[in-house]
């Protein structure tokens, strides 16, 4: 059974890289587009299976940070979004 604190490695992902991908401040005559984002950070995986059988990868940032005998695993996760125009000019 994974740990509560964990989440789906999906979830995380996506939450990471749910940004608006345009900012408008209209007020100061201000718009940028975000046209890619690169999000790094340390994950604890977790490994285990439903009652099916199905792999589950679940995710969280470190927990611990107490100087033990025995630490947990940490990993290092990148990932980079892009924004790519279709050749009619739709994003």
């Amino acid at each position: 059974m994974m740990d509560e604190a964990f989440i789906s490695f999906q979830d995380l992902i996506a939450g990471a890289l749910s940004f608006r991908g345009e900012i408008v401040d209209v007020e100061a005559g201000v718009r940028s587009c975000i046209y890619e984002c690169r999000v790094e950070m340390p994950v604890e995986l977790s490994l285990d299976r439903d009652p099916l059988g199905t792999l589950r990868i679940g995710s969280t940032p470190p927990l611990y940070y107490v100087d033990t005998t025995f630490r947990p695993s940490f990993h290092q996760l990148q990932v980079t979004a892009r924004l790519e125009q279709e050749s009619d000019g739709d994003t």
